[in-house]
């Protein structure tokens, strides 16, 4: 058996899962637009883990058993950190930064998560910074700005101060996640640091969720039902997953550059479902984005 071709396939595959889940996080937007329209930010984002949480935990149960459940006491620290930075604290801020900005800074602020995770993986995990993965990630940035702000320059940087550092800090604490999920992902299976991160997020979305207006569960519309169960199934379960599973099988900066592709996907999504349009800028920030990702990944 060539060893070589095995991995180059292994390889590819991986880079097919991580465009499928961003995706998916891309289409969460149109998700969440859906649901929205039913019920409130916290409601959405904790109704979506109430359901994850424990789904989550009975698939891995009847895939692995209850040795998937089993985790040094050492590690309790970086479990509580990772359902924080990936669940609790990350939604929650998301949520609020929404009240002070505008969309177009959020779309734009989240991507640099991408280079907070280079600069830690760098610090942290001793992945190299070379010159053809920082120049595609810059390229790719721009595309993000182009695909986000459709060529109009809409960016207000000034005017929404308080909006702006929480979308920033969300963009840091999911780089914090992405290199603590790193360090241990060769210590447990990607299940196991998935589940005790959705069930200690989900406990932390508990008192939010029953502190903010709520609607009774079976009164939710359908509509608004099937968006929730596409973000708990598809944008949480699979996606982290194969978030997951990347971090521990290549370097965390070659993952974070896929989040690029989430905008672009929100965009053609939108086209799709939602009847927008797309600016001829837009297409280069597209292109751009694409152009970025090929650089740094090109061997």
């Amino acid at each position: 058996m060539d060893i070589k071709n095995e991995n180059n396939n292994y390889d590819v595959l991986m880079i097919i899962a991580l465009v499928s889940i961003n995706i998916f996080w891309g289409a969460s937007f149109i998700a969440n637009a859906i649901a929205l329209k039913s019920i409130n930010s916290i409601e959405l984002a904790s109704i979506r883990f109430f359901i994850a949480a424990p789904v989550l935990a009975i698939v891995s149960y009847f895939l692995k058993g209850k040795e998937i459940f089993k985790i040094d006491k050492k590690d309790y620290m970086t479990f509580i950190l990772l359902a924080i930075t990936g669940v609790t604290v990350q939604y929650i801020l998301q949520v609020s930064a929404q009240n002070y900005t505008t969309a177009t800074n959020c779309s734009l602020l989240i991507n640099s998560s991408v280079f907070f995770i280079m600069i830690l993986s760098t610090m942290l995990l001793d992945e190299k910074m070379t010159l053809r993965k920082l120049s595609g990630a810059i390229i790719g940035f721009l595309g993000v700005a182009l695909l986000v702000s459709k060529g109009e320059m809409a960016f207000d940087l000034g005017g929404h101060l308080l909006g702006d550092i929480l979308i920033i800090i969300c963009a840091a604490m999911w780089a914090v996640y992405s290199i603590s999920g790193k360090k241990i992902s060769s210590k447990y299976h990607p299940l196991t640091i998935l589940n005790y991160t959705f069930i200690l997020g989900t406990i932390g979305l508990v008192p939010f969720y029953f502190m903010t207006p709520h609607m009774n569960i079976m009164e939710i519309p359908m509509d608004a039902i099937a968006a929730i169960l596409f973000l708990a199934l598809f944008c949480s379960i699979v996606a982290y997953i194969v978030y997951n599973t990347a971090l521990e099988k290549i370097g965390a900066s070659r993952v974070a550059l896929y989040i690029y592709l989430v905008p672009l996907s929100t965009i053609i999504m939108a086209m799709i479902v939602l009847n927008e349009t797309m600016t001829v800028l837009s297409g280069i920030g597209g292109l751009l984005v694409l152009t970025g990702m090929y650089i740094a990944e090109k061997k």
